[in-house]
């Protein structure tokens, strides 16, 4: 099967369908076993160059310990990055169609390779379904806690408990179908409150039993212009859009030298498409990430430590899932700030 790899914002998309027969994505025990045999394959012979950060001046010791073991940790992950970004197919996105759960496995969840899933949820009846008229009647009036207020906050990540709100259902959707924006938004932090809410909706939609174990998904349903600013989630991802179109920035945690991550598992660039932000931040004009539109039907798998931002094009309703066949624990070893 042929492909077409496409630029976008330094990296590139792919399509075509892993598996050893078509040649679209290399077997890595296939890979593996020409390189032993000394076949090389086709390289970029001036390959990515790298920028070494120089390591801070410390004032005593102990700092100067730490500075030089983060500019060691940076040294690395510049080495990791250039070596990635030898083979377009090896560091390209794939945007691939029905993918086995085996191959998903091996070229993907088992690397921390991320990747976009066409097909696997197009037997969804919620595909179709879904419209604003439709969700109204099916959830009513019935309560539901989502994220309010956060159009002007500098902190609405940080501090998620402090912007919870409620309201009727039919009394949110009416607010946010007329007001574009990123003030109002239910999202997975609000799944909890929400279960039972949003029960009726689950029967739109079928198991992912190949990437998942039973278990529901997160949803989030917004307007327009809702924001999720640049961070990295301390579980590996499977976001599988339903209704409207998100823009998705990625990034592997290679680049994280260039991202300025002080708390927690956010940016402090906040906004890689935002100039502003980029002359306060200067390193992360360095950072090339992949830019991802996300169409109804599709499913994004999202490494852990991936860097991501998102916003919605349109009226958008999207789930989240973390329960994937395979182990997903690295959040219980995570060191807290």
């Amino acid at each position: 099967m042929s492909r077409k790899p496409e630029q976008q914002a330094g990296s590139a998309i792919l399509t075509g369908r892993p598996t050893a027969s078509s040649g679209s994505v290399p077997d890595p025990r296939l890979d593996m076993a020409l390189r032993n045999v000394g076949f090389q394959g086709r390289r970029d012979t001036a390959g990515p160059q790298l920028h070494a950060q120089p390591a801070p001046v410390a004032a005593d010791g102990k700092a100067r310990e730490t500075a030089v073991a983060l500019a060691r940790r940076d040294w690395l992950m510049g080495v990791m990055e250039a070596q990635r970004r030898l083979s377009v197919p090896a560091a390209g996105l794939w945007r691939i169609e029905r993918l086995s759960g085996q191959d998903f496995l091996d070229q993907f969840y088992a690397l921390g390779r991320p990747c976009v899933i066409t097909g696997a949820i197009a037997d969804w009846p919620a595909l179709a379904r879904w419209t604003p008229d439709y969700l109204r009647a099916a959830i009513g009036d019935t309560p539901v806690e989502f994220q309010g207020g956060r159009q002007n906050a500098a902190d609405f990540e940080l501090a998620k408990d402090r912007y919870k709100q409620r309201l009727p259902f039919r009394t949110y959707m009416d607010r946010i179908t007329h007001t574009p924006g990123n003030d109002a938004y239910v999202t997975a932090y609000n799944s909890a409150a929400n279960r039972a809410a949003f029960a009726p909706l689950m029967a739109d939609t079928r198991p992912i039993t190949d990437y998942l174990t039973p278990g529901g998904g997160m949803l989030w349903i917004g307007p327009a212009g809702t924001f999720t600013p640049l961070h990295f989630d301390l579980t590996n991802n499977l976001l599988a859009q339903v209704v409207g179109r998100k823009h998705v920035l990625l990034l592997p945690a290679t680049q994280s030298r260039f991202l300025y991550n002080s708390r927690h598992v956010f940016s402090e660039v906040h906004d890689l498409e935002d100039p502003a932000r980029l002359e306060r931040y200067p390193l992360a004009r360095q950072a090339t990430p992949y830019a991802v539109t996300l169409e109804p039907g599709e499913l994004l798998y999202i490494p852990i430590g991936w860097w991501h931002q998102v916003r919605a094009l349109d009226f958008s309703v999207m789930l989240t899932y973390t329960n994937f066949r395979w182990p997903n624990e690295g959040h219980r070893s995570y060191p807290a700030d």
